[in-house]
């Protein structure tokens, strides 16, 4: 089992900025490492309300202002008999969960991504195209239904300062 620390992978190796390029990130290498047959769960900070693939958490969504090192750390603590591989380069969290699980290996990003990108070249994979073309669809859809809304409230208020 291979669980990442979402933000550190797509930041500390420089593939991501904002967190739509750090979600496009995951769901791409989600896609090709769940299709090679290994198991991942993909950690963010923060809450989401939107739909998202089972293998990527929010932090948030377990219990309010719930960091992605607190999530990690308690998967960790109740996953002991399983075989992890924690992907940070995040050392306080690194040491904190061999502390936790004796047989936890960690990985540092560059390396993971070295990985990915050998297993990846040995996988062409037509359907990630999908993947990212649905993302992409489903966050615009959310932002023109964000923009339709304020305009109702700014309508809304052009209203109430006319009487």
């Amino acid at each position: 089992m291979f669980i990442v620390d979402a933000y550190n992978l797509a930041y500390s190796t420089g593939r991501a900025t904002t967190f739509e390029e750090a979600y496009r990130l995951v769901l791409e290498l989600a896609h090709r490492l769940i299709g090679k047959g290994y198991r991942v769960l993909f950690v963010f900070d923060g809450y989401n309300d939107t739909p998202h693939p089972r293998y990527i958490k929010f932090a948030g969504e377990r219990r309010a202002g719930m960091s992605a090192d607190e999530w990690i750390l308690e998967y960790v603590k109740k996953h002991r008999g399983e075989t992890i591989k924690l992907i940070t380069r995040d050392k306080a969290l690194a040491e904190r969960s061999r502390h936790l699980h004796p047989n936890l290996l960690v990985i540092d990003p560059k390396d993971f991504m070295r990985f990915a990108n050998d297993l990846f070249e040995s996988t062409s994979t037509p359907m990630m195209k999908e993947v990212i073309d649905t993302y992409d669809i489903q966050m615009r859809m959310l932002n023109d239904i964000e923009s339709f809304l304020e305009s109702i409230k700014r309508k809304k208020r052009k209203k109430r300062t006319k009487r």
